[in-house]
């Protein structure tokens, strides 16, 4: 049994399982076959990462167990990976400016249009779920604020570099979280000074940055506690966001006033901390649960093993 105290294997760790070539190759195709042919190409892919990566279905099957409460079998991990697989290629398509082919709906409560359409700016919190470019080019379609998109180009660095080639606009646009620090920080408080919404996710810490644990899905994980510092520090509003693939080439983005102010205060900071991480992991509780396809952590994310859960 895997020491728990020492958790699972840094997700960040973890190497990417293609080459340039392959990436290169898949994302000409994608642009030269259409949507519709690309997703039936897209089994052979899907296949092959299924039937070679043992730790990846094990990590997926454990996932969805505790998602659905029941084993999944091989056809519910299959369209596991056929979801990811087809979130990626429509990222392509995001980014090379055809999102005419994706149908794409918003819900935006008032209250959340309001900080958002705000002259102070705020931060936008998201998970590795559904589709982030989806709430990034609904905003910019929408015309609601500037967008800017804290992003570590150090993981997955081949896949970033091929997408942002296609999308010029998001590489200058793109605040490097891999600095980390003062100066990562100075960015972020710049951008939201000039009324931009910042985006970043907040569903996975790496092992050397300050993370809070929380329940999840019956088990206990590590969120990075950076986010609700540095919504904190700021004193801007947060919005939590999914962008959620709904089969076919629908997708619906939902967006939320969390908080028009977090607020940590000394006496009880690591408190406050703790609660505002574990209210944010059981809203993103909600929405997996509702669509269990859309979570993308093929890794072993719980601190305890499966049956200890």
């Amino acid at each position: 049994m895997r020491d728990a105290a020492a958790g699972p294997p840094a997700w960040d760790s973890h190497r990417e399982r293609s080459t340039p070539m392959m990436l290169k190759l898949l994302v000409g195709l994608t642009l030269l076959a259409g949507r519709r042919i690309m997703r039936t190409l897209l089994w052979p892919v899907v296949l092959y990462f299924w039937l070679t990566g043992g730790r990846l279905r094990a990590a997926s099957r454990d996932y969805l167990q505790r998602a659905t409460g029941r084993a999944p079998g091989r056809k519910q991990v299959l369209r596991h990976f056929h979801a990811f697989a087809t979130v990626f290629i429509d990222r392509v398509y995001l980014l090379a400016g055809r999102a005419s082919v994706l149908d794409i709906t918003a819900s935006v409560p008032e209250a959340a249009l309001e900080a958002l359409r705000s002259a102070r700016g705020c931060l936008l919190f998201g998970a590795h779920f559904g589709s982030f470019e989806v709430l990034r080019v609904k905003g910019m379609m929408r015309n609601e604020a500037p967008i800017r998109i804290v992003l570590d180009r150090q993981v997955g660095r081949m896949a970033m570099s091929l997408l942002e080639r296609l999308d010029p606009v998001l590489a200058a646009n793109t605040i490097d979280a891999s600095r980390r620090g003062p100066e990562l920080v100075l960015d972020i408080k710049q951008a939201i000074t000039a009324g931009s919404v910042v985006g970043m996710l907040a569903d996975r810490a790496r092992a050397d940055e300050r993370a809070v644990t929380v329940n999840f899905l019956g088990g206990r994980v590590r969120l990075p506690a950076g986010p609700w510092m540095m919504a904190a520090a700021l004193e801007a509003p947060v919005i939590i966001g999914f962008g959620v693939y709904c089969g076919g080439n629908r997708y619906e983005c939902h967006l939320e006033l969390y908080e028009p102010r977090v607020e940590l205060p000394r006496a009880t900071r690591a408190q406050a901390l703790e609660a505002h991480a574990q209210r944010y992991a059981a809203r993103l509780e909600q929405e997996v649960r509702r669509y269990p396809y859309n979570w993308f952590n093929f890794f072993d994310y719980w601190l305890e093993p499966p049956g200890d859960a």
